[in-house]
């Protein structure tokens, strides 16, 4: 999308900060934020719930790890290993997908 309006704003101190942490917390800059506003598009925004949802998947896969290392059966530990894997590797594409945008996103 070409921008070839611009629209200057005047803002509280209040209003400012609240902006540029929201614009933050969304890994947007002050204007993508707000253009994703206008066109009903809400931003994703990281509050503390989701980095503890993340810890407790990372809790989780540790915890399967040291099972793993407890078993006497190679086949079980292996088995184990990569179950331990499949969590890890979904704990990273939620983080992906919440906390780096896609390109034209903003």
């Amino acid at each position: 999308m070409r921008m070839s309006r611009e629209k200057h704003l005047r803002l509280s101190d209040e209003e400012f900060n609240t902006l540029q942490k929201r614009a933050a917390a969304a890994c947007l800059s002050d204007s993508a934020y707000i253009r994703r506003l206008i066109m009903d598009k809400p931003p994703v925004i990281i509050d503390d719930r989701f980095y503890a949802a993340m810890e407790i998947i990372r809790e989780f896969s540790d915890k399967i790890d040291e099972v793993a290392m407890k078993t006497d059966n190679s086949v079980d530990m292996i088995a184990v290993m990569t179950e331990a894997r499949k969590w890890r590797a979904f704990q990273n594409a939620i983080e992906k997908g919440f906390l780096r945008p896609k390109r034209g996103d903003g």
